[in-house]
């Protein structure tokens, strides 16, 4: 078997589950002091270990001289070479995850709660996730400078989100969809003093679409800005949702014509 960092811990992990079905790979990756998601991308070949997460791996998995002379000149061919893709690639993925999966936005909002804990687990309860989903958030908003840990907190850092890519429409599309879906669940789960639904059905002008599209912009500003007043204690998500219930004859005309 070739000596490389993949192959060494897929071996090791092999063995310890072997004396332990139950064990699982978020385990590992905190027996070997290194992010779960880091190690989910390294064994999938989505990126390499840094050098230092590299050196913890090399002394908890005991490798020999040998290995470690091998996986070290392995990482320093991998720092040479060109990574403008593979840096590129990362950083897409992150920013259709930031919109697309509403518990990153969540995530990050927490951090404005005073009091808020940077543990997974403690992220998981408030939110309602997975704890691995809690751990994977942290790591990529902390790869995007968007939060950074002071004395077991959450802290933003008030940095805007920099990308030279457009956002992926399907990312948009699934964030709107999961809202709904997470809109249905409050709406059966959360008492009606703490949440607002209402609705209108109007035959509409579609001369007049673009000027209330702007009044609700406006109005999602402001709603924002009041609730942000003082000192916040949950983390609350606001949607408009304004669609035709006939179809749109312009359509129509066109799938006829």
């Amino acid at each position: 078997m070739e000596i490389t960092i993949k192959n060494l811990l897929l071996q090791e992990l092999t063995r310890r589950q072997t004396r332990n079905s139950s064990y699982s790979l978020r385990a590992f990756a905190r027996d070997l002091g290194i992010g779960a998601t880091t190690l989910s991308d390294v064994l999938a070949d989505k990126r390499s270990l840094s050098k230092t997460n590299l050196g913890k791996v090399m002394e908890k998995l005991l490798v020999s001289p040998v290995e470690k002379e091998k996986l070290w000149n392995d990482y320093k061919d991998n720092v040479n070479r060109p990574r403008e893709l593979d840096d590129k690639t990362v950083l897409e993925e992150d920013v259709f995850r930031l919109i697309a999966d509403w518990h990153y936005v969540a995530v990050l909002n927490l951090a404005n709660i005073k009091n808020n804990q940077a543990r997974p687990e403690w992220i998981a309860e408030r939110l309602g996730i997975k704890v691995e989903e809690a751990e994977d958030a942290i790591e990529r908003l902390q790869r995007l400078k968007l939060v950074r840990k002071a004395h077991g907190r959450l802290v933003q850092t008030g940095r805007d989100l920099a990308t030279t890519t457009d956002i992926p429409s399907a990312a948009i599309r699934k964030h709107h969809s999961q809202n709904l879906r997470l809109a249905e669940e409050a709406l059966h789960n959360v008492p009606v003093d703490f949440r607002e639904f209402s609705s209108v059905t109007v035959a509409a002008n579609l001369e007049k679409l673009s000027a209330v599209k702007q009044i609700l912009l406006k109005t999602r500003k402001k709603i924002n800005d009041l609730l942000e007043t003082g000192e916040p204690s949950e983390v609350y998500t606001l949607s408009f949702q304004l669609f035709p219930l006939t179809k749109l004859q312009s359509t129509t005309e066109e799938e006829n014509g």
